[in-house]
């Protein structure tokens, strides 16, 4: 462990929780997600503070400047409905969030890069294979990309947590099971399948619904990449601790 103590910056680091890897990612991928929910692009570079806020803010302006309304009665056609819906002294709060978000996930984004970079050209690298404790055991392990899109398929934030992403993944998951809830998302479903198709229409909260595909794609994406990465951590990890035991 004495080679370590020169190491100013760690390729990772692991809890019980979470699994932190200090890797590449394109900008502009975090600056889309911050587009399509503020607070997404945050958290997918592991900033679960700064995105919680931000996905806090935009939910609180949205509503208050009946946003997601709007946007449906435009996208229907109804465009009277959707002037006299929104409120634009709220909308104007929104639009600073919205270009904050993407202003400060990219700028995020490019200097993890510029870490990440600076890390691969260290001569000692410091790698963590396995974190346990009383409250809980956490390792770094291969992880199949396709189960952790499945499981985020089934549900938001269960890909996250099988990645060993617990904090990402309780995220997205307390902000889904919310969006659902109040968006009587489930009721309608089964309505649906059950052809109440009137009773499903009227049920649904538009207002809460719009924010649900957003966080459903995003979850399905993250928790692919962030298991791609996990997966090239285990290689290095593996190489490292093998070419010192051997070489």
């Amino acid at each position: 462990m004495g080679q370590y103590k020169n190491v100013r910056i760690p390729r990772m680091a692991i809890s019980e929780w979470n699994i932190a890897i200090l890797h590449n990612k394109s900008p502009w991928m975090p600056m889309w997600w911050s587009l399509a929910l503020p607070g997404l692009g945050h958290l997918c570079m592991g900033a679960y503070f700064q995105g919680i806020i931000l996905m806090a803010w935009e939910i609180i302006i949205n509503f208050k400047a009946h946003l997601n309304l709007a946007i449906l009665y435009t996208f229907t056609g109804q465009f009277e409905k959707a002037q006299n819906v929104l409120d634009t002294g709220w909308l104007l709060f929104y639009g600073v969030v919205i270009c904050f978000s993407v202003f400060d996930s990219y700028r995020r984004s490019v200097e993890y890069n510029k870490l990440a970079r600076l890390e691969r050209k260290q001569h000692y690298r410091k790698y963590i294979f396995m974190k346990m404790s009383s409250i809980g055991v956490s390792y770094i392990d291969r992880s199949n990309p396709w189960v952790a899109t499945f499981w985020s398929a089934m549900l938001p934030g269960f890909g996250h947590i099988y990645n060993n992403k617990a904090i990402k993944g309780v995220i997205i998951l307390g902000w889904t099971v919310l969006i659902i809830a109040f968006a009587n998302m489930n009721d309608a479903i089964i309505a649906t399948f059950t052809g109440n198709f009137e009773k499903a229409s009227i049920g649904i909260n538009y207002q809460w619904i719009m924010f649900f595909p957003s966080i459903y794609c995003f979850a399905i994406w993250d928790s692919y990449n962030d298991s791609v990465e996990i997966n090239k951590l285990f290689i290095e990890e593996q190489r490292n601790y093998l070419s010192k035991q051997y070489t």
